[in-house]
């Protein structure tokens, strides 16, 4: 008797459920990743965020440097000392730093952009400064410690805000995820993250109307004669007329693609940004959820509307 095999519509109709299946399921795979990747770059954030406390309880509640500076910021130089280096004490991991959800968050992506023309360092401190430099927390350094450039002697150097000058620190950025590069054809990330980004708003006007500079500890700096310019990937300019780089938003073109954002980037599922406060609790946003509280338009161009929403500065104007 002969054995009674599958017919041709049989096999088809069995290949068809299962990619039907597939098709449901895989999306519910990846985003059950991404989920796991999301809820590992918070944890990794709230560390980097409780060894921050710690850093500022041993130097009398001052926010850590941006850069301590042997040479000016962008020079490899063993002597210098990017933030991640300054935490690495209290951290003691390098993939605290890092973001699951960057794909090119890996040692060998971070020792050496091609986009940069980067060759793979020979000197271990040299690799450390890459990987902090390239760190997918993004720093809050304009308000928290500003890189300004010393008058007269041309020197760079940190004008940290100590506890005292931030007024909630709940609602205080501390860390946003951010991007190293964007290439300006493809717009897609590249590299790792970086170290530092850019607010996405900076003036305020008071109720008499009234233009304050929410950049408190910059204007101090400059008003005083301390310094002559700030590190602000524009004009490094002083004066309030300058527009530093900030949120580039539709005007995030050529070398300055990556600044759509001011650095920051959504890595997560629905264009979504890890983001770190000052009190050490982590929460994702949105792009549009970041500038609650500010008028955002490209270049610091928008006002501040309400200190109190906004999540960038110290409230230490008003």
């Amino acid at each position: 008797m002969r054995k009674r095999g599958f017919t041709l519509i049989e096999l088809l109709v069995v290949i068809a459920i299962i990619a039907i299946l597939a098709a449901i399921l895989f999306p519910v795979f990846a985003q059950a990743r991404e989920s796991a990747r999301q809820i590992t770059c918070a944890s990794r954030y709230h560390q980097v965020a409780r060894g921050v406390a710690m850093y500022t309880s041993d130097y009398d509640t001052t926010q850590p440097l941006t850069q301590w500076f042997a040479s000016f910021a962008g020079q490899e130089n063993c002597n210098d000392r990017i933030l991640a280096q300054l935490l690495w004490p209290y951290v003691k991991n390098w993939l605290m730093f890092r973001c699951p959800s960057d794909p090119h968050a890996t040692d060998s992506g971070l020792d050496a952009c091609a986009a940069d023309g980067e060759t793979p360092p020979t000197q271990q401190c040299i690799r450390e400064y890459r990987w902090a430099l390239k760190t997918d927390l993004g720093y809050n350094y304009v308000y928290l410690s500003p890189i300004m450039e010393q008058a007269n002697t041309g020197r760079w150097y940190n004008a940290p805000a100590t506890d005292a000058r931030i007024r909630n620190h709940a609602s205080t950025v501390l860390f946003v995820d951010s991007l190293w590069w964007r290439d300006p054809v493809s717009r897609q990330p590249l590299c790792g993250g970086n170290w530092i980004v850019m607010p996405p708003c900076r003036y305020w006007r008071n109720a008499s109307g009234g233009v304050v500079d929410s950049f408190t500890i910059v204007r101090q700096q400059c008003d005083s004669g301390a310094a002559s310019r700030w590190y602000d990937y524009a004009g490094l300019s002083c004066g309030m007329g300058a527009r530093p780089a900030c949120w580039r938003l539709q005007t995030a073109t050529g070398w300055y693609t990556w600044m759509e954002f001011g650095g920051a980037w959504p890595w997560h599922r629905r264009e979504r940004m890890m983001v770190a406060f000052v009190d050490g609790h982590v929460k994702p946003y949105t792009p549009a959820q970041l500038t609650q509280g500010c008028d955002a338009r490209p270049q610091c161009g928008g006002f501040i509307l309400d200190p109190q929403q906004y999540l960038w500065d110290l409230d230490d104007y008003y």
